[in-house]
């Protein structure tokens, strides 16, 4: 097991590219999880820290990630290897050629420390994390971040981080790199899907998120169940499904209890089997719900994974991100629960458009979330630095 008591170098370490995060390598976060594994294989000559304390955050104790780690060394021995307990202040122990880490408030909390180790860094500047458009305080680190000697770039995933950070914080243009998606674990890359609707069968329904407020106002949980009350009042044969943070006490249903699956919190790779007999992932977020600045990413993570497993999403992009997908792969529509309604009548008379929808959004998005996508064009940005 990885040492887990502070060493005191005699002299800097030295590495091409030094990553830090507070979750790494917990399964549940799928997308930091590929990334960073992704990192630490292609470059030989590199190390991540961890301080675990996101753990807390997605209701896990600080024991799982042992539990994790040994996973890690099953699976990964040569990232195992790579992949030190510590903190922030570990930084100093490190002569990189470049450091990275992904949101606001982990490159913050480790600017101290670059800048005092004199480390040139990029970063990810992903919604949520700290990044909040209408709060002062967050305004102010990201400023101290991007005026920093040693900031050398940032990488957006939305085309709105991209021109609030250009208009707001005077952010060069030459040092944003805008890539849309994500990296992403490749376990449905090469899904083939199997299930095809017929009229005569259930429509599958679901909603899949983590639950950060009460009802879920912000990833539109609300909306799902009055979507799903209103299919079920006029007797239309569907299924739901809940994967997440919500249990059926969440919003009373009543009578219609009994058409609701709670799966709970799933990992990243348990997702999949789920996904495959879903036809309609419901994903009505609201912007500026969880707190006055606060956005979400398009699509959300867990609207990808079942983007990949050929799920037709209906989904809202109120910020208008959107800048990939065509109305032939999937539905975007305002947060209002009678408009998802007849969008799902719709689909539920023509089991053509399904199939067809199915095979279009699951095709597209193998395109875009591949690795050859996605990592090359990281892999590209840190080059010039490493």
């Amino acid at each position: 097991m990885i040492d887990r008591v502070k060493n005191f170098f005699r002299s800097k370490e030295k590495v091409d590219l030094l990553l830090y995060d507070s979750i790494f390598p917990n399964p549940l976060s799928g997308f930091r999880m590929a990334e960073f594994l992704a990192l630490l294989s292609h470059y030989q000559h590199s190390k991540i820290i961890v301080n675990p304390t996101d753990y807390e955050v997605v209701g896990q104790p600080d024991s799982q990630h042992l539990l994790d780690l040994k996973a890690l060394e099953k699976n990964s021995e040569l990232v195992y290897h790579k992949t030190r307990l510590g903190s922030v202040a570990d930084i100093l122990h490190y002569d990189a050629k470049l450091f990275y880490c992904v949101f606001l408030n982990v490159i913050y909390d480790c600017l101290p420390y670059l800048e005092k180790n004199k480390t040139d860094f990029i970063f990810t500047l992903y919604p949520g994390g700290g990044f909040n458009t209408k709060d002062e305080s967050s305004l102010q680190k990201l400023k101290k971040v991007l005026t920093s000697p040693f900031f050398k770039g940032v990488i957006v995933t939305q085309e709105f981080t991209r021109n609030f950070i250009i208009e707001k914080l005077d952010c060069p243009q030459n040092k944003i790199h805008y890539i849309f998606g994500g990296i992403i674990p490749q376990n449905s890359i090469d899904i083939k899907r199997e299930r095809v609707y017929k009229k005569e069968d259930s429509l599958n329904i679901c909603f899949c998120s983590a639950k950060y407020m009460a009802q879920g106002l912000d990833k539109g949980y609300d909306i799902f169940i009055d979507v799903a009350k209103m299919l079920l009042k006029n007797n239309y044969n569907v299924k739901f499904s809940v994967i997440g943070g919500f249990d059926q006490d969440e919003i009373p249903l009543g009578e219609y209890s009994k058409n609701f699956i709670f799966y709970g919190y799933k990992k990243y790779d348990e997702l999949s089997e789920i996904f495959l007999e879903q036809d309609i992932i419901i994903s009505p977020n609201r912007p500026f719900v969880l707190n006055d600045g606060s956005f979400d990413g398009f699509p959300l993570g867990a609207v990808v994974e079942a983007a990949l497993n050929g799920v037709i999403p209906i989904l809202t992009d109120e910020l208008q991100q959107n800048s990939h997908f065509t109305d032939n792969e999937m539905i975007i529509i305002k947060p209002e629960a009678e408009a998802i309604f007849h969008s799902i009548e719709g689909l539920i008379k023509n089991e053509k458009i399904v199939h067809l929808m199915s095979n279009n959004i699951q095709s597209k998005s193998k395109k875009i979330y591949s690795h050859e996508n996605q990592l090359n064009q990281r892999l590209k940005i840190l080059d010039i630095y490493i």
